[in-house]
């Protein structure tokens, strides 16, 4: 069966997923519900990148000795200070103290005399440790948190396979190393009526192979749009689906870490070529060694 063209009857691209067509986290607006900032803050820290998580502890570094800066500013003869320290003025001299304190670097050419300074320095350096440890552990459970390169293909393709309609897609492990026992999950997410009321329903697509035993380079992931497929609508008009989404999720146990690895993507109908075909990116060198091109991963050519 030729299947027709359907590319200008195609949903408004633009529409944003709500799963987001990226690694990232969902994109999603609430109302009503007033986030928990404190109870959520592991998290949040988990999900920022790398410049904002450094910027907001260098930030916190800062703004911490210079409110302990502060308070030792206010008793005057707290502090012992050498006389080629009297130059620089009291307040930076005690910020540079509260450094030296919180770090446990301690020159010894500064110390605290009056009970009230030796009360900050107890406190500041009870809260250091534990701006220290919340640091240490954020950046160790950043670090050894397993993460996937796995590269979804931007489109995803229908032609025939066998004499039947086939949804297909393409992702590639970047990294190239050893992925035992992948599996991919491919899910329609849609509004469907369901007993009057409307309602956001996920229904699993069929895969011709569902499982990869060792996911080293490229897998082509097909869905047959058969009689029971609920993509079965799109094949006569594309305008049907509507909103909906389709999402993938493969994982994998990664060969050095012995961890579970995932990644994500998610396509609209806009995203689908009909009657098109991905182009071949799989070669061999001159050497004998396979190749793949990466240049050509989302590309689509007419079937042949």
């Amino acid at each position: 069966m030729k299947l027709r063209r359907k590319l200008d009857s195609q949903p408004n691209p633009t529409l944003r997923s709500a799963m987001q067509r990226s690694q990232s986290g969902p994109t999603v607006r609430t109302r009503g519900s007033m986030p928990n900032r404190l109870a959520d803050g592991y998290h949040t820290l988990m999900r920022a990148s790398p410049g904002r998580v450094g910027l907001l502890f260098s930030a916190s570094f800062i703004v911490f000795n210079l409110i302990f800066a502060g308070l030792f500013w206010l008793d005057p003869n707290g502090l012992s200070v050498p006389h080629e320290h009297t130059a620089m003025p009291r307040y930076w001299r005690d910020f540079f103290f509260s450094v030296h304190t919180v770090a446990t670097i301690g020159y010894g050419n500064v110390f605290p005399v009056s009970t009230y300074a030796n009360i900050v320095v107890v406190f500041e350096i009870t809260l250091g440790i534990a701006l220290f440890a919340l640091t240490t552990g954020i950046a160790f459970a950043r670090f050894s948190r397993p993460t996937a390169r796995i590269l979804f293909s931007r489109v995803m393709v229908v032609r025939d396979y066998d004499g039947v309609p086939t949804l297909m897609f393409r992702a590639a492990n970047q990294r190239h190393n050893l992925i035992f026992e992948a599996a991919v999950r491919v899910s329609l997410l849609a509004d469907e009526d369901v007993a009057g009321t409307r309602m956001r329903r996920f229904r699993d697509l069929k895969l011709v192979r569902h499982s990869n035993p060792v996911f080293l380079l490229t897998w082509t992931v097909m869905h047959p749009i058969d009689e029971e497929s609920p993509l079965k609508p799109w094949l006569d008009n594309p305008e049907t689906s509507g909103n909906a989404e389709i999402i993938a999720v493969l994982s994998g146990t990664d060969d050095a870490s012995g961890q579970t690895i995932h990644g994500r993507w998610a396509y609209s109908a806009s995203d689908i070529r009909w009657d098109a075909q991905f182009e071949d990116i799989i070669g061999l060198g001159e050497d004998g060694v396979r190749t793949i091109d990466y240049t050509r991963f989302h590309d689509t050519v007419a079937p042949r």
